[in-house]
């Protein structure tokens, strides 16, 4: 990824014609709310040139860039409200031929959309550039097919120096709505690598895995998540016992599929079925290690089930809905039939949402009906965590999993607005769902109001990421001789276990989990 405006990394200014006695006017801003670069202005005719001038924005000359050597060209995934602009232009690098114009340099390529104002991707493949272009209407002179001189060579992709969007040498409205800008096409530089980078950090990984096994495989459509007849990530169970619940489940991987087998029981104060998941990331587990397939259309699943169960559901991610409560991540329903064979399931990413029931896991607005609960692109690009579900009907679940992969990698490419959240290095704890049950059991223990220990366990695991010391100042010397032990573990993924005499009330507890969610 070279930027993308989710977050972007480089420094955008506009510059127009006016400089050189022109008219034009233009603008370029971040619009953090939608994770675009906005582009707008109008090229207008120059005076004393009775021709059309320009308008651009670039990034600042000189800013680093990830090595872009091995690729074939530039992708943008865009949009336009004058997608029938001609003036479109893209440029890069600082190189220019002998005789140029002083103030002209770089590698420049038309950029044609098509006629939708919809968002598209656009591949400029780099033998289209070519620096040796007229200063005036920015139209190629001598194009690299026609002279291999002009064309980038290694060091100008190596350093691409500066990328710059332009409305030139045509008269007229432009505007562009950019999401991103990647290069495609990369082949591995080394072998044993399965990034291309400018160092070793994967934040300047420049193309996704999706890029480099596309390169490798001659094109492929379909990127690999996961499969399980040679797993790399870690799988897990959790089911609503953790909010009172009686599921059950568990996971195990033979002969190359992973059997997730369990029951979907009713939650008794809740008087309706619960849940249980097949998970790898999430709570308390090692941070895994996810493709991007932000350029793929949606996930491809090869799976069965031995028997008759309505709520299977996939889910990914960790955003959660705007104004939202307690469910996290991206969710939509599995229609599997009893079979003993493996079916190829085929979901969109448009079918997934963020607007998803707690309690029964149907969707509620799906992302065709608002695209703020589609997938956004940070979360395609890495989703952090992955979870098959059996909820919100009671039965029991039998479900074999083959692979989890993508597809329609090489031909799409998926629109998304959304908030960008981030993540911490190191473990990764699934925050918002760690809340949802947190929540969940203060409710559940606070309805018995004062109903003593007899009534519960011996203890109750307050998953917190706040420092624990606080809350231990704050409210366990209030409640003095109630409590026999405290033993907290004060870390970033803190479990503070409560263990209480008859006496202990529940809203004590109550008090104690309440402060623990609120730090």
């Amino acid at each position: 990824m070279l930027e993308d405006f989710t977050s972007p990394k480089h420094k955008w200014v506009e510059m127009n014609d006016p400089v050189m006695g022109g008219k034009s006017t233009g603008t370029f801003q971040v619009d953090k709310a939608n994770h675009v670069g906005v582009f707008h202005g109008s090229v207008e005719i120059v005076s004393f040139l009775k021709a059309p001038g320009f308008i651009k924005a670039e990034t600042t000359k000189g800013e680093s860039w990830p090595d872009a050597s091995s690729c074939e060209g530039l992708r943008f995934t865009l949009r336009s409200s004058t997608p029938n602009y001609k003036g479109f232009r893209v440029s890069f690098g600082s190189k220019r031929p002998p005789d140029a114009f002083p103030y002209t340099y770089g590698f420049k390529s038309n950029m044609h959309l098509d006629d939708s104002k919809d968002f598209q991707t656009i591949r400029l493949p780099f033998d289209e550039f070519t620096d040796k272009w007229d200063a005036g209407t920015g139209d190629a002179v001598v194009t690299c097919a026609e002279n291999k001189e002009y064309c980038p060579d290694q060091n100008d992709k190596k350093d691409l120096y500066s990328i710059a969007l332009w409305g030139e040498g045509v008269e007229g409205k432009v505007d562009l709505e950019i999401q991103s800008i990647s290069a495609y096409g990369c082949q591995s530089i080394d072998d044993e690598t399965t990034n291309i980078s400018s160092s070793s950090s994967s934040t300047d990984s420049i193309e996704s895995e999706m890029e480099l096994e596309e390169a490798s495989s001659g094109g492929s459509d379909a990127i690999t998540i996961e499969d399980f007849s040679a797993p790399e990530m870690n799988w897990k169970t959790m089911n609503d016992p953790v909010m009172g619940g009686r599921s059950k489940s568990s996971v195990e991987i033979n002969d190359g599929v992973a059997q997730f087998r369990g029951t979907c029981a009713i939650v008794p104060f809740l008087h309706a079925p619960g849940f249980i998941t097949m998970v790898t990331g999430g709570f308390f587990s090692r941070k895994e290690t996810f493709p991007d397939v932000s350029n793929c259309r949606g996930l491809a699943l090869t799976l069965r089930s031995s028997v008759d169960y309505e709520g299977y559901f996939v889910s990914f991610g960790t955003d959660r809905v705007p104004g939202g409560r307690h469910a996290s991540g991206y969710k939509s329903h599995l229609a599997l039939p009893n079979s003993d064979d493996f079916a190829e399931i085929e979901i969109p990413f448009s079918d997934f949402s963020s607007k998803w029931d707690e309690g029964t896991g149907k969707t509620t607005v799906t992302c065709q009906e608002d695209s703020q609960y589609c997938p956004t692109l940070d979360n395609l690009r890495n989703m952090k965590t992955l979870s098959f579900w059996g909820e919100g009907v009671e039965g029991d679940v039998a479900l074999d999993v083959k692979r989890i992969g993508a597809y329609g990698c090489a031909s799409g490419a998926v629109e998304a607005a959304a908030s960008l959240r981030q993540e911490d290095s190191g473990i990764y704890i699934n925050w918002p769902a760690t809340m949802s049950i947190l929540v969940v059991v203060v409710l559940a223990v606070l309805a018995t109001k004062r109903h003593t220990s007899r009534d519960y366990p011996n203890y109750v695991q307050v998953y917190s990421h706040s420092n624990l010391e606080e809350l231990e100042a704050k409210h366990i010397d209030a409640l003095g001789d109630d409590i026999e032990t405290v033993q907290s573990s004060f870390n970033d993924s803190s479990i503070c276990e409560l263990t209480s005499n008859d006496s202990f009330a529940a809203d004590d507890v109550g008090k104690i989990l309440v402060e623990a969610w609120d730090m």
